[in-house]
C-alpha cells in the first residue's frame, strides 16, 4: 500500500505519495539548509513518484518545504488560505451523517464553495484534539463538537470563518 499524506499545495488539498519517507531521508543534511534548498531536494525526489505540473511547481516547492519544517518541529510559514475548508469529524454514525448534510444544505443556500470533507479515522479525529462526536471544524478551528447545530447556527458559524 503506498504512503500517501494529504498536504495543501496552493490552496488544495493533494495527495503525495511518499512524503514522509522523503522527509526521514533528508531530515539529518537538511535541517539546517536553506528552505530554496530543500525546496529543490524535495521536489526532485517527489516528482519522480508524484504528478507535479511545472505550473504547479512553485506551489507544490512551498508545500513540500512547509511540511518538512513542521515535520522537524521548525518554524515556518502559514500558507494564506484562500477558502473554506470545512470537515466533519466523525465514525460515520447518524448524527455525523445528519450534520453532513445539513452543512451541505447551508454551503448550498449560502451558494459557497469550500473544501468540505468527512473525517472518519479515530487517529486522525483524535489529532484535531476531538474528544466528541460529531466535531464540525472550520479553517484548522473546532467550532462545534458533540451536537449537530440548527441552519441558522451553521450559518452564523460558516459566515464568522469567512470573515
Amino acid at each position: 500500500m503506498d504512503d500517501i499524506k494529504k498536504i495543501n499545495v496552493g490552496g488544495i488539498p493533494i495527495g503525495v505519495r511518499e512524503i514522509d519517507q522523503v522527509i526521514a531521508e533528508l531530515e539529518a543534511e537538511f535541517s539546517d539548509r536553506p528552505d530554496s534548498e530543500v525546496a529543490a531536494e524535495m521536489l526532485a525526489r517527489l516528482e519522480t513518484r508524484n504528478y507535479i505540473a511545472a505550473s504547479a511547481r512553485d506551489d507544490y516547492a512551498a508545500a513540500f518545504v512547509r511540511e518538512f519544517r513542521k515535520a522537524l518541529g521548525q518554524p515556518c510559514a502559514a500558507e494564506a488560505s484562500r477558502g473554506l475548508e470545512v470537515k466533519i469529524l466523525g465514525p460515520g454514525c447518524p448524527r455525523c451523517d445528519q450534520l453532513y448534510d445539513r452543512v451541505v444544505k447551508v454551503m448550498t443556500e449560502l451558494n459557497l464553495a469550500a473544501y468540505l470533507e468527512k473525517v472518519k479515522d479515530a487517529k486522525a479525529i483524535a489529532a484535531t484534539g476531538v474528544l466528541v462526536t460529531p466535531s464540525l471544524m472550520i479553517n484548522g478551528k473546532v467550532v462545534s463538537s458533540g451536537q449537530v447545530p440548527s441552519e441558522a447556527k451553521l450559518k452564523e458559524l460558516i459566515n464568522n470563518a469567512r470573515d
